[in-house]
């Protein structure tokens, strides 16, 4: 038929032929009557030929409509009652069902619904922004136009199976370390080590068969092992409980020892997944041990937290220590000038450590200065900075942020000290000018942290940062340098705000570190002048004491009022002062800060994790003190979502040490 409409439709040769023809009859017949009358006879047979035609054209177009028809019929009937795809059809503006395709009908009969609640189920589905329905024992995609009052629905359940198996296949690499095994056998003999050894591979590989993972112990202290996401859920599922099966038999053969784990899954290269493992196993480190963290490979991803209940299993050594002093000389050797900055509203801690930091610099010959805004101070470093005003050295190297952001060269040095998260920096800005820093810190390590910090000094087990600071002093001082009595006085006001006047997450470092800087010269009535309060402060705290109610038997909870605005400090010491007390093992303080926030303050006896409710709401801190803040609510607010955590989180609040 195509052949014939190509033969039949006039082409354009022809035509030109055609005219042709007529035109040479016009021009050489003899006769213009006779030329005449041959081109009408020309014209008429045209139009006889062109009216055949388009007669012709005319047929075929409605033949080819008819035929174009009959499939679509054909197909809309195969789709519609053959193929495995459901339609219903319904009025938009009152939603009855008007028609249901076949597999529809038997999908409304498979789940034993009726026609309306089928329909509501789609409607239901649509309000939650969602595209997919479980019906029948399957899962169906569906798409709803409520315009033209169609649903359409397909079975992806075969889809859902494959990508969720994808999902569970994903390859997981954890690392698994022994806390403290090189302090636990230092005073063994070959048979006891011998016997430690053969105690904690039987505990990992009894834990690690009963999952079914390969596992290899690297070396004495530290196993790989590689498994599926599937297996790594029923870990977490059970919150890594080897970790609580290896302390408790730690502490029957009097071993201490405890465990920590990186791991890290996705689909990721596994160079890349075994590098994030051994980050994730860097963090539970630096966060005290005895726990377990986990990360996804994705853009986004937070690491999940399990276990951290003893705040004392991890402990610095002097090698460590030692270590660090001399890496630090060499950064301070090949960088420029030292800028040290502590966290927005810096304590006694901060300032310290920040001048502690200071006279390392100067012991390298390096320039240093301290950032401070002096419009965000506490009380208590108000009266510290009328002390430092008095020494002119010490009072040329405070600058502001604005002034440190004109003075900083590429090749100058950023000491972060007391802190580690750049959104708690004095000056965010400021930092963000940084390519070179340095952390000192004695926090726990949260999620947010510098992306490639040149040393990363955290010990969770230190009283404070002045502490750390102080043990770096240590190992650099000298007749020629030497630390200067005031400057040993601001350590020690450090030290003595974080321990509650050496009350609590003190050590034998701790009390060697401060008769260190007794002997420098440190004036212990000047740390008690910084660190008093006044009347007004007093009558402050007596106030939120007043409003403080128990939570369990050793639990307190003191709240203020959305109308009064507290600074940090006096939360802080409301805290301190609650702990105090008899029978209290944990305060928790709830106030509208002076910056329009609502902050939590925590403090524990050593008894409590308040780090792990803290960073529950978005915070952190070290296992005995802790913080946050909250943006856009009430002091009630926050006062309910504080007790809903200590609930859900009942079982891992106390250290079982």
């Amino acid at each position: 038929m195509e052949k014939e409409n190509t033969n039949l439709t006039p082409r354009p040769l022809f035509i030109i032929l055609f005219i042709l023809i007529e035109v040479l009859v016009i021009l050489f017949m003899p006769f213009r009557f006779v030329s005449a009358l041959v081109v009408l006879v020309l014209n008429i047979l045209w139009l006889r030929y062109w009216l055949k035609v388009k007669r012709w054209l005319t047929l075929r177009n409605r033949e080819k409509i008819q035929q174009a028809s009959t499939v679509a019929e054909t197909h809309l009937a195969y789709v519609s009652e053959i193929m495995p795809v459901g339609i219903i059809s319904y009025q938009p503006m009152t939603q009855k069902i008007d028609w249901m395709n076949p597999f529809a009908l038997g999908i409304k009969d498979q789940s034993a619904l009726s026609e309306d609640e089928l329909l509501d189920a789609f409607f239901a589905a649509k309000e939650k922004k969602k595209n997919q329905l479980y019906l029948a024992d399957k899962t169906f995609q569906f798409d709803l136009d409520t315009v033209k009052g169609v649903v359409y629905f397909s079975d992806v359940t075969q889809t859902q199976l494959l990508k969720l198996h994808q999902t569970n296949s994903q390859p997981v690499i954890g690392i698994l370390s022994i806390d403290n095994y090189a302090d636990a056998i230092d005073k063994l003999d070959d048979k006891e080590i011998s016997y430690l050894n053969s105690f904690v591979t039987t505990l990992v590989s009894d834990w690690m068969n009963e999952y079914h993972v390969f596992f290899k112990r690297i070396n004495s202290e530290r196993f790989f092992f590689f498994t599926q996401l599937n297996v790594l859920k029923k870990m977490m599922d059970k919150k890594f409980d080897l970790l609580d099966r290896l302390r408790e038999e730690a502490e029957k053969q009097n071993l201490p020892i405890t465990l920590s784990m990186g791991i890290a899954y996705g689909q990721d290269p596994l160079d890349e997944i075994g590098a994030e493992a051994q980050n994730n196993l860097d963090v539970a480190l630096v966060r005290g041990g005895d726990q377990v963290v986990v990360k996804e490979m994705r853009e986004g991803a937070k690491p999940v937290y399990y276990g951290g209940r003893s705040a004392k299993t991890v402990k610095r050594t002097r090698v460590r220590s030692r270590a660090m002093s001399t890496a630090l000389r060499r950064i301070f050797d090949e960088t420029g000038d030292v800028f040290i900055m502590g966290h927005k509203f810096p304590d006694m801690d901060a300032i310290g450590s920040a001048f502690g930091v200071s006279c390392l610099a100067r012991f390298n010959q390096k320039k240093a200065y301290v950032v401070i805004d002096e419009t965000e101070i506490i009380p208590d470093v108000e009266r510290c900075l009328e002390e430092i005003h008095k020494h002119p050295d010490l009072e040329a190297q405070l600058i502001s942020p604005k002034r440190a952001m004109e003075l900083k060269k590429d090749e100058d040095l950023l000491v972060m000290v007391d802190y580690h998260k750049p959104s708690l920096s004095i000056s965010q800005s400021l930092y963000e000018q940084f390519d070179k820093i340095v952390i000192i810190d004695h926090h726990r390590r949260g999620e947010e942290f510098p992306s490639k910090p040149l040393l990363t000094y955290i010990e969770s087990s230190a009283s404070s940062a002045s502490e750390l600071v102080t043990e770096l002093i240590q190992y650099q001082s000298s007749r020629a340098n030497r630390l200067d009595r005031f400057e040993a006085t601001l350590l020690l006001a450090g030290m003595t705000v974080d321990t509650n006047s050496f009350n609590v997450r003190t050590t034998a470092r701790t009390f060697d570190v401060a008769s260190y800087l007794k002997a420098c010269g440190a004036d212990a009535s000047l740390v008690q002048y910084l660190l008093s309060s006044d009347l007004e402060t007093y009558l402050e705290i007596s106030d939120l004491i007043a409003q403080s109610e128990y939570v369990t038997s050793d639990i307190v909870v003191a709240t203020g009022t959305d109308e009064k605005e507290y600074n940090s400090v006096i939360a802080a010491k409301t805290a301190d002062t609650l702990l105090s007390m008899i029978n209290i093992n944990g305060a928790f303080v709830i106030t509208k800060r002076t910056d329009g926030l609502v902050g939590i303050s925590a403090r524990s006896t050593g008894t409590i994790n308040v780090q792990l409710i803290m960073e529950s709401l978005g915070g952190g801190g070290h296992f005995t003190n802790a913080a946050t803040q909250l943006e856009n609510v009430t002091v009630e607010e926050t006062k309910q979502r504080l007790l809903a955590v200590i609930n859900e989180n009942m079982n891992q609040l106390y250290d079982k040490e």
